[in-house]
């Protein structure tokens, strides 16, 4: 039977996940997320309370931890507005086994969760303790190693955070955001290098695109 360590998760690491919840107008929501592991039957989110997949959490106490190496999907869901009519196609879902919650179709494995606990750790973040109730994972064949896909994954990651923070009112987030741009380029430059001309580029360049509109809003 598939474990969740079978699919990368490990004591002290953190998995770049998708988590999907439902709205409470029964709308599919995706978002990109880090998850860590506490036990092999236990999950932990750090999430943000004004998020709309924590208010999912609280309220359906249930969701599913979708894992993939699809960068197009880490970068669709992060960024909504990339999508026809700026929201997430909802045929790119169907429902949970086990739980009231929808999960992506074309992830390489689920994780159906329930809510076990849920603590709030300072004024902006919560952490997220999940029950895992079923994990399956679809046969699939292994892949090359391409760094412009981990790169493309890592640099769509601190964009979320950029975007938030690039015209905060608090100059340390804004200091913060700067580095972040920092890593961005350094994840640029090796996408550039080692796969030019094809759909990785293509995200990067439209990243950056939506940086720099960013960064016109706070010069405006």
């Amino acid at each position: 039977m598939t474990g969740i360590t079978d699919l990368g998760f490990a004591f002290g690491v953190i998995a770049e996940t998708i988590v999907t919840t439902y709205n409470v107008n029964g709308q599919a929501n995706a978002a990109p997320m880090g998850v860590t592991m506490e036990n092999l039957q236990r999950l932990v989110l750090r999430i943000y309370a004004s998020s709309q997949t924590y208010k999912n959490l609280k309220s359906k106490r249930c969701g599913v931890v979708n894992v993939t190496y699809d960068a197009e999907l880490f970068y669709r869901t992060s960024f909504k507005e990339t999508n026809p009519n700026g929201k997430l196609p909802q045929e790119w879902f169907e429902k949970a086994e086990t739980v009231d919650a929808p999960r992506l179709q074309a992830a390489h494995a689920h994780i159906e969760v329930t809510v076990a606990n849920i603590k709030q750790l300072d004024a902006e973040r919560a952490e997220v303790l999940c029950d895992v109730k079923l994990v399956q994972a679809a046969n699939v064949l292994p892949k090359a190693y391409c760094r412009a896909l981990f790169a493309t994954v890592e640099a769509i990651v601190h964009a979320t955070r950029v975007e938030a923070f690039i015209n905060h009112e608090d100059r340390e987030k804004r200091e913060q955001a700067l580095k972040l741009l920092e890593t961005i380029k350094e994840c640029n430059d090796v996408v550039n290098r080692v796969a030019p001309n094809s759909r990785y580029s293509e995200i990067m360049a439209d990243l950056n695109q939506r940086i720099d509109s960013w960064r016109a809003k706070g010069e405006s």
